[in-house]
């Protein structure tokens, strides 16, 4: 009869263990989504900096300079187009997406009482794993989406270093003749 109970014993302790490590990987991967909802965040903030700075840059380059309204028009909605793409991406990112929840509290609460512990442990490692499996397909999404939305700002960027080393070059020639 011993002999049963330490085995009986036995199980629930690596029941236990498992239910621990379940746990943590789902907390983990919650970290991870408020990591990307943060950097998405982040991503925000740089896009409005940019787009403003664009936008204060067209009326000097139409005032100040000899391009034409057409040509500065043109080269600054290519940064702005894929700041604006960027834009939708990171936006996408911060969704909040509808995540199973563990059921009634009826039910919970009578299943924890009146079940078997092997019988609870195993709803609870089913709901945690189904919830641990979605978040994670969900944190795919929004990492996807934040690559995109990096590429996409970078893009933006690097386009506008080009212009502006183009623009002080032609500046430069200029003054130099």
């Amino acid at each position: 009869m011993e002999e049963k109970n330490v085995e009986i014993d036995n199980k629930n302790e690596k029941q236990i263990e498992i239910i621990k490590i379940g746990k943590f990987s789902f907390e983990l991967e919650e970290k991870r989504e408020q990591s990307l909802i943060m950097q998405s965040g982040h991503m925000l903030t740089g896009f409005s900096i940019i787009s403003v700075m664009l936008l204060a840059v067209i009326p000097i380059l139409l005032d100040y300079t000899k391009i034409s309204n057409k040509t500065v028009f043109l080269l600054l909605g290519i940064p702005l187009l894929c700041l604006v793409i960027g834009l939708l991406f990171a936006i996408a990112a911060q969704w909040r997406y509808d995540i199973h929840d563990l059921g009634d509290l009826e039910s919970t609460y009578e299943l924890i009482m009146n079940g078997p512990l092997v019988d609870v442990n195993k709803w609870w490692l089913a709901n945690l794993n189904y919830i641990y499996k979605k978040r994670l397909n969900l944190n795919e999404k929004r990492a996807k989406s934040m690559i995109l939305s990096t590429a996409f700002f970078g893009i933006s960027i690097l386009t506008i270093l080009i212009y502006l080393i183009a623009l002080l070059t032609y500046a430069a020639y200029k003054f130099l003749l």
